[in-house]
């Protein structure tokens, strides 16, 4: 049985994430159209996502803070925050008054932005924070979601079947939301990046770009799928592809000679850096 019922779901922000998150609850059947609501500062994006979708949309004419997110607010029961970390102090100093008068539950997928600083804004709102990641958008996404101070069991079980239904989210205590980040929402470009070095080299050997780009996908896809659905661990999976005295086995060892495995401990280790000082800057 759906926690969400016919609970109204207001999104601050009509960005790709959140056109994600509402194609996901649709497909899913989580909601209805009329009881999505979202409010940005582009009359086109809300255009295309009201002529896509057939939601309710309500104009914000230069920010946030003015009266569309005031209207949103007078409707919705769940909110979903989808603007970038910076805008974050002007929005909830205006949006305080009246989120803690209705108290609806307060989502927040700003990256970097605590659940300490949100609450100090909206005291009494029942804020959960969600860090999810670009792959929701080919409902493959993976989010960590992090309940406040005042969120109930019940609106834990809210986020999760949200987030559910653009992949997988995790309950997690909120120390653990930025090393998370530093893997699932920053590896989408690290995997991108290893895609276009495979393609490169299969170019380099004489492979059409399109193809060579199309196979090192697949792949990593592949691959992927094989560690979740067999419940493979990735050291036998490597191992069971490097044959004795094989090309694969050669390639392993190049990528080692070259720091590779470190290297991307590096890059997740960076990201967690990079995104609690975003929460320091806020």
């Amino acid at each position: 049985m759906s926690e969400i019922g016919n609970k109204k779901v207001g999104f601050i922000g009509g960005g790709r994430m959140s056109e994600a998150i509402i194609s996901g609850m649709f497909s899913s059947g989580l909601v209805r159209k009329e009881n999505v609501y979202v409010t940005d500062v582009s009359a086109s994006r809300l255009s295309y996502l009201k002529e896509s979708y057939g939601i309710n949309t309500i104009y914000s004419s230069e920010s946030f803070e003015n009266q569309g997110g005031m209207d949103l607010l007078d409707e919705a029961d769940v909110v979903i925050m989808g603007t970038i970390p910076q805008a974050a102090p002007k929005i909830l100093l205006d949006l305080a008054l009246k989120i803690d008068e209705r108290m609806p539950i307060f989502l927040s997928i700003m990256g970097g932005v605590t659940l300490n600083y949100i609450e100090g804004y909206v005291k009494k709102a029942h804020v959960i924070r969600v860090m999810p990641n670009t792959p929701m958008l080919v409902k493959q996404g993976a989010a960590g979601v992090a309940l406040g101070k005042n969120a109930t069991e019940q609106d834990g079980r809210i986020a999760l079947e949200i987030f559910n239904s653009v992949g997988k989210a995790y309950l997690l205590p909120e120390e653990l939301i930025d090393p998370l980040t530093s893997v699932s929402g920053c590896g989408p470009a690290y995997a991108a990046m290893f895609i276009q070095a495979m393609a490169d080299g299969g170019v380099e050997m004489g492979l059409p770009r399109s193809m060579a780009v199309e196979l090192a996908a697949k792949t990593l896809v592949g691959t992927g799928t094989m560690i979740l659905e067999k419940n493979m661990h990735p050291e036998i999976l490597k191992d069971n592809v490097c044959t004795p005295g094989g090309g694969t086995i050669a390639g392993v060892r190049a990528l080692e000679s070259s720091g590779f495995r470190a290297a991307v401990m590096d890059a997740v280790e960076s990201g967690m850096k990079r995104m609690i000082d975003v929460a320091n800057r806020v």
